[in-house]
């Protein structure tokens, strides 16, 4: 029987048990069917999507086990350069192809030069649980898994979450089950999957899900507009903000002096409370931005070596800019900011609940 699936995300491995077979005349390379994931009763494919307006998609398949075999239509009206074949047998071997039509012009039928092959029942059993894949910082993710008993390492391998995008190998051997890695551009994402890099013929994971790398909206970018060279500080470092506030959920304007009374009580305060968040996981999505009120830079360098966040340098213009964007009139004063958008969530946290929750809820009205 016929099953078809639709999907834009799906799990993914390589294939492993291939069968002497001729195969079809293709496309070039770039114009191939790739395989997406490879299960014991199932197969995920993808191709490069058309250009044409409201083109649709013809895919065809059959087993190479018999020949000669006349190919079957999946489906003729796909709108998804993506598609997952089930109901297929453990340990055989399949061949697709697919065509784009617009209107009643057909193109030309896309292949691939291999046949792709379902797991065996002992490969499916044997393979590693998807990794976790969740946006760190500018244009980077964290990708992480599960340890697989007696593995010496992994081997890790991604791909763009695009019609007809191949896999590439990120690292052959990591001795971590964690990695972060930078410079994901597309917006559309990217999948992650791993193996033990000890046994060639070991499955490869299902595929992590999409994930985006985040970067820093142009309200924020706006807001920081008068930012000196685009940098904050980091205790005695320099970060860019792109790298610092990318991807935050919420961030918190902390105006401050160390001359101000309330200001030295509160401020360890606010620490205490800062290291917690950032020891659980929602803390990577919350960052808090000193803003000196101090008459001086001495001044304020020895007030900050008191604090565990990022800090507006005392000589940029964006530290007064932001102190009149949220319109400081008094201190200890602490500015909730949805961190996509700019937008003021309270005005003043100081005195009230440290709730990221409802801070976050507040962002999504």
């Amino acid at each position: 029987s016929l099953s078809l699936s639709l999907s834009r995300h799906y799990p993914t491995t390589t294939i492993y048990h291939v069968l002497e077979y001729q195969p079809l005349k293709i496309m070039p390379s770039e114009q191939s069917v790739v395989l997406v994931d490879a299960a014991d009763s199932a197969l995920t494919v993808s191709w490069p999507a058309s250009s044409a307006e409201g083109a649709s998609y013809e895919l065809q398949f059959r087993t190479t086990a018999d020949g000669e075999a006349t190919f079957q239509t999946l489906s003729s009206t796909l709108k998804s350069p993506q598609a997952r074949k089930k109901n297929l047998k453990p340990g055989t071997c399949y061949e697709f192809r697919v065509r784009a039509a617009a209107g009643d012009d057909n193109g030309e039928w896309i292949t691939h030069d291999s046949p792709f092959a379902t797991l065996t029942t002992a490969q499916e059993a044997d393979r590693m649980a998807a990794p976790t894949a969740e946006g760190d910082g500018n244009r980077a993710a964290i990708v992480s898994w599960d340890a697989k008993d007696g593995a010496a390492g992994y081997e890790l391998q991604m791909r763009e979450n695009v019609g007809g995008a191949s896999w590439s190998t990120v690292a052959a051997k990591l001795s971590n089950t964690e990695v972060r890695k930078k410079n994901l551009d597309n917006v559309a994402g990217y999948q992650f999957r791993v193996r033990r890099a000890d046994d060639s013929e070991a499955p490869f994971s299902l595929a992590s899900s999409a994930v985006v790398g985040p970067t820093l909206g142009w309200e924020m970018r706006h807001l920081f507009r008068e930012l000196d060279d685009g940098v904050l500080l980091k205790g005695t470092k320099e970060i860019s903000l792109d790298d610092a506030l990318a991807g935050k959920d919420i961030v918190l304007l902390y105006a401050s002096a160390h001359w101000c009374g309330p200001c030295r009580q509160f401020t360890p305060q606010l620490a205490n409370w800062y290291r917690s968040i950032k020891a659980k996981p929602e803390g990577k999505k919350v960052e808090v931005v000193f803003l000196s009120a101090d008459h001086d830079e001495r001044s304020f360098l020895q007030y900050y070596e008191t604090q565990p966040w990022l800090a507006v340098p005392y000589d940029a213009d964006a530290r007064e800019g932001l102190m009149g964007h949220i319109r400081v009139s008094g201190i200890p004063r602490l500015c909730v900011l949805d961190g996509q958008t700019g937008r003021i969530l309270e005005d003043n946290a100081v005195g009230k609940p440290m709730d990221v929750n409802r801070w976050k809820a507040m962002a999504s009205k």
